[in-house]
């Protein structure tokens, strides 16, 4: 053998084993973009599946809106007046009453009693001048009208009708629907207010919440 024929064959497992590597970069270059690209639409399919989990829980949560608004129907002829308070859902779902406020002259109110004896000229007794309900930790299913005080006492009747439309008698209550979305409303002059949007849940009216 010639030293030329030597030196082909010496460089010829030289020539393979680069062309080897070659290969391998290819492959590693590949796989690493394929790779990549693998991710990109984890990441991507991730980011839609999360949006439309988000676009369902927001159209779900939007059919079972509940809306509380205060209902005041009052009457007045001269021989004779009469109060009714009530909270109304006219909203398409339940609605889950939380803690509520009721103040007179600012002055934070325990119940309907002390409401009465505050503003009435000669109070009131429970059953006979005026009646109630809890405005309070109960649920108020779409279409449900809860009366929260009502009275047929004249003289009561006038001075709760003058304290609620002068703004001295304000009723605040918090409800929630059954996402945990939450509204605090205070009564008003009719589309004055409507109900505010919290995050979170209801705020604690401590000490001074409405017990009825």
């Amino acid at each position: 053998m010639s030293d030329a024929d030597k030196t082909d064959s010496e460089a010829r497992p030289g020539v393979a084993i680069a062309g080897l590597e070659n290969t391998l970069l290819r492959l590693t270059f590949w796989q690493t973009i394929l790779s990549i690209a693998g991710v990109f639409t984890g990441v991507v399919a991730l980011y839609a599946a999360l949006n439309e989990s988000e676009a369902v829980r927001q159209q779900t949560a939007a059919s079972v809106w509940p809306y509380v608004q205060l209902t005041i129907n009052d009457t007045s002829n001269g021989e004779s007046a009469s109060f009714e308070l009530s909270v109304d859902n006219v909203g398409v779902g339940p609605a889950l009453m939380r803690d509520a406020q009721v103040t007179y002259r600012g002055a934070p109110q325990s119940n309907w009693q002390s409401v009465v004896d505050a503003i009435g000229p000669n109070g009131g007794v429970l059953g006979i001048d005026y009646g109630k309900s809890s405005l309070r930790q109960r649920v108020l299913a779409p279409g449900e009208s809860l009366v929260a005080f009502q009275t047929g006492d004249k003289d009561l009747a006038l001075s709760v009708q003058a304290a609620t439309f002068s703004g001295e008698l304000s009723v605040t209550y918090c409800y929630c629907s059954i996402f945990d979305e939450c509204w605090v409303k205070r009564s008003g002059p009719p589309g004055a207010d409507k109900p505010s949007k919290v995050a979170g849940q209801c705020p604690d009216f401590g000490d001074s919440a409405f017990a009825d």
